[in-house]
């Protein structure tokens, strides 16, 4: 699912280095049907069960101590990236000290894994090596078998800390197999959605890259001493247009806190009408002009803004909010942050975009106004973990942002 991760988006897991974009199921779409079974057989598992920790399957999973069957919620299979999103969670006991592993989530990649949330954390449990894989990225089917899950140092040191177990032990912890069938087809951004990059680009630029991998813990921008302050500014969330026909499937999309979103329209080779642009109100802001101040290209600024965009499909387990968005102007670095939320939850700060000012479709400044028109944004790399990139490879495009401003001088 954190947006797979979208949510209950999830995070589902991709490689930064994922060569083909992949998609979130087209609307109409069969649901996913099968399981991911977790044997745990290995010495690192017999280690925590001599430690007196007790392992047991949270519905909808199933199984007992030594083996949780975890149904698949949705997923992308890829000719180089495969994603599974299980549904259910495992619980760990020791003594008065309990742990839930939420979010399970399966990648089969060139370093395959399987993640987790604990709390608001997200951590790697186990590593996938060898074992027997095939997947059909054309039918969107993964089978394999004999996988073997080796505990990771994050995992061990999880379970040190939270259940309180000195010696939860390292290496094999069990196997894995995975049958499952009706998952989105791998393939370019809009495969199987009623529309590709040709449509997407019809209103959005297409980002050059995924751009830089979002640092630990997210920080923000700091304030040169000679910026100037920010005294109006607007912005409007295109967003990608196969996502949005996607999520009204489901409940759709709905707006609160002061944002806002434009009327329903029929885009073209659709039928129903949609709100695809989202407005968000200004909150502060600042810009500095950088070394050219003819020359928006090199001006750097943060612009924070308010209201929140909620997309809502409950069938598919996706409940997610993104708020107060923060614009940051700065050459290849620009992104777009947001509060992300899941399933009603607290809020995080995410970057859920990257956002490429090359391929904007107009950067032009007018005495104290500035304008930045459609400026795309990419999945990130490094981010499969949060928000979108559960559904979508690092690079892929997400819709595009047009900011405008005036600063006071």
């Amino acid at each position: 699912m954190t947006l797979a991760r979208v949510t209950r988006l999830v995070g589902l897991t991709a490689a930064a280095a994922v060569a083909a974009a992949v998609t979130v199921p087209p609307a109409g779409a069969m649901a996913a049907a099968g399981s991911s079974t977790l044997a745990f057989d290995g010495p690192a598992a017999m280690a925590l069960r001599q430690a007196g920790v007790k392992v047991a399957p949270v519905a909808p999973a199933s199984g007992g101590a030594r083996r949780v069957v975890l149904p698949v919620a949705a997923g992308l299979a890829g000719s180089e990236t495969s994603l599974l999103r299980q549904r259910g969670a495992i619980r760990l006991r020791h003594g008065k000290s309990a742990l839930s592993l939420t979010g399970l989530t399966l990648v089969l990649a060139r370093r395959s894994r399987v993640e987790a949330k604990a709390g608001r954390e997200r951590v790697e449990l186990f590593r996938v090596l060898g074992g027997q894989r095939k997947v059909d990225s054309v039918a969107g089917s993964v089978r394999a078998s004999g996988l073997r899950l080796k505990l990771t140092a994050a995992a061990t040191r999880l379970f040190a800390e939270r259940l309180g177990v000195e010696n939860p032990g390292t290496g094999r912890f069990g196997t894995l197999s995975v049958r499952v069938s009706g998952l989105t087809a791998g393939g370019e951004p809009g495969s199987g959605e009623g529309g590709g990059k040709a449509e997407e680009a019809a209103t959005c630029p297409l980002p050059s890259t995924a751009g830089p991998e979002p640092e630990t813990p997210l920080g923000t921008m700091t304030r040169p001493l000679g910026a100037v302050e920010v005294l109006s500014a607007s912005l409007d969330w295109h967003v990608r247009e196969s996502f949005i026909r996607y999520i009204a499937s489901g409940e759709g999309t709905s707006v609160s806190g002061g944002a806002s979103a434009d009327p329903p329209v029929v885009a073209p080779g659709t039928s129903t009408a949609l709100s695809y642009v989202f407005h968000f109100p200004f909150a502060s802001g600042w810009l500095d002009r950088g070394a050219n101040a003819a020359d928006p290209a090199d001006d750097t600024a943060l612009l924070s803004y308010g209201g929140a965009l909620r997309f809502h499909y409950s069938a598919h387990e996706i409940d997610l909010t993104a708020a107060d968005p923060e614009i940051e102007i700065d050459g290849g670095a620009s992104r777009a942050i947001f509060s992300v939320a899941e399933n009603g939850g607290a809020g995080e700060r995410q970057v859920l975009v990257n956002l490429d000012l090359s391929r904007a479709a107009k950067i032009s400044a007018a005495g104290n106004s500035y304008t930045y028109e459609r400026v795309p944004g990419a999945i990130p790399s490094g981010t499969a973990t949060s928000t979108f990139a559960g559904f979508y490879a690092p690079g892929t495009e997400f819709g595009c942002f047009t900011l405008s401003l005036m600063t006071a001088g």
